[in-house]
């Protein structure tokens, strides 16, 4: 985006029966009656994932800049592994490469980053492209417009110390905002060879195409761009019904799986959503809130390394964005409003804490009605498990089994997405329902999940 004016019960007890045996599935397709969720840990989604970020943008439109103490603390609790973040070059260029990095404009980005670096939050920097309501006077294909944005990004990293910025996007969603392919491209290879002449290609991933709506973009962009594009991306906001049919797991599967059949390298690079949510739902809801945890299983089980939600906090456009009536997006509301967490922070701040970057998640098994994302971090050894119920009506009882493995400690957090509710701190930050018990995830291990909610088991050796 954008297009500006822009009753809680739980039981998790230990199950005393023989694992079953069963292979992991890379479809939707379900098997009626079945209740456990079997990982095989030979069948692997994603093998080094990225985490579950989020689009945070300056506060340039808000009448304070700075980040405050509030939000650092929602993103400390989130362990927010990443962001991505808007800027235009011209907050700091003109057109002929004069630079003002002390300029005004370049304050609330400065505010972004500080935040960002001082949580151990990654950036990707997003330089938004020319807009009707931007300033930047170069057309994408200048030289100009490449060496501004490469200059930018060795005064950001080597002179700032913002080494956190691992990605840059030139053109948000170019093709629905740039006059063709050809000068897009042309804008890309530019780049690249000036991120090239500075040494900075270890530093920072070129990320693309960034695109919102048009396939005709990705195809060339595969076949074209494979050296200079180090990160592949694109937008993804499916209609709601799609998440609760299971479509979109395909869907986002073959997408990638273009890239794995054009991109001979495609191992060494990250798939990305760069944005993800939904444009026809009411975001303040509690049905939001696990349609977007559903989501976020379907594209990672699809593949999905990274997936940046849109967005984090309305402050970023206290006016709303350009729908009709006005639409704020964020996982609370703007200062105005009291700054108030919308239920899809709880989903999300879960998803973004406890599925760590650096994660193998698995393909699992999946009960009818029930979606799994299964993450295991090979260096703590703790296991993750998300799991959505998408019976509207009606309870499961859910046995997760990791053949193999044997005791661990664990705990569980709940969201009830017909009511809304799950424990919470004085913050509003998830609070566990059970912690510090004891199971065996060979045998298997056992939650109730109510009807349209999310479960979170965190298993670790005793």
């Amino acid at each position: 985006m954008m297009r500006r004016a822009f009753v809680l019960s739980a039981i998790a007890v230990l199950v005393l029966a023989a694992c079953g045996g069963g292979g992991a599935d890379r479809t939707l397709i379900t098997t009626a009656g079945a209740t456990d969720v079997i990982v095989d840990t030979n069948d692997v989604a994603v093998g080094n994932f990225g985490g579950f970020g989020a689009e945070w943008d300056p506060y340039e439109f808000s009448a304070r800049s700075p980040v405050p103490q509030l939000v650092r603390d929602r993103i400390g609790f989130m362990r927010l592994p990443f962001v991505r973040v808007r800027m235009f070059a011209s907050w700091y260029s003109d057109v002929n490469n004069d630079y003002d990095f002390s300029s005004a404009a370049m304050q609330p980005l400065y505010h972004i980053l500080d935040a960002a670096k001082a949580n151990g939050t990654d950036v990707v920097l997003t330089e938004w492209g020319q807009r009707e309501w931007s300033e930047d006077p170069w057309p994408i294909d200048d030289p100009r417009y490449a060496k501004a944005v490469a200059d930018g990004l060795d005064y950001f990293i080597n002179t700032r110390g913002y080494t956190n910025i691992r990605y840059i996007v030139i053109s948000n969603e170019p093709d629905l905002f740039q006059p063709s392919y050809s000068r897009w491209s042309s804008g890309i290879v530019n780049l690249h060879r000036e991120l090239r002449a500075r040494d900075l290609l270890g530093e920072v991933r070129v990320m693309g195409p960034d695109i919102c709506c048009t396939d005709g973009w990705w195809e060339p962009s595969l076949a074209d761009l494979n050296e200079q594009i180090t990160a592949w991306d694109r937008h993804h906001y499916p209609d709601p019904e799609d998440v609760y049919d299971g479509a979109t797991e395909g869907f986002v599967r073959s997408v990638w799986e273009q890239v794995r059949s054009s991109d001979p390298d495609w191992t060494t690079k990250p798939f990305i959503l760069g944005e993800a949510g939904f444009q026809t739902s009411d975001k303040s809801t509690p049905g939001y809130a696990i349609d977007i945890a559903d989501y976020a299983i379907q594209a990672t089980r699809a593949g999905t390394s990274m997936m940046s939600a849109w967005m984090l906090d309305d402050e970023s456009y206290p006016g709303g964005l350009d729908t009709d009536p006005l639409d704020f997006y964020g996982m609370w509301s703007t200062r105005a409003s009291g700054s108030a967490l919308k239920p899809w922070f709880y989903t999300w701040s879960l998803l973004s804490r406890l599925v760590r970057p650096g994660s193998t998640l698995y393909l699992a098994t999946q009960p009818t009605h029930i979606r799994a994302l299964a993450a295991h971090h090979p260096s703590t050894g703790t296991w993750t498990f998300v799991l959505v119920n998408r019976e509207s009506t009606r309870a499961q009882n859910v046995t997760v089994k990791v053949p193999g493995h044997s005791e661990v400690t664990y705990s569980q957090y709940l969201f009830n997405g017909i009511d809304g509710s799950g424990p919470r701190d004085a913050n509003g930050f998830p609070l566990p329902v059970a912690s510090g018990r004891s199971g065996d995830l060979g045998i298997g291990i056992t939650l109730a999940i109510p009807a349209n909610s999310v479960a979170y088991l965190i298993a670790e050796a005793p």
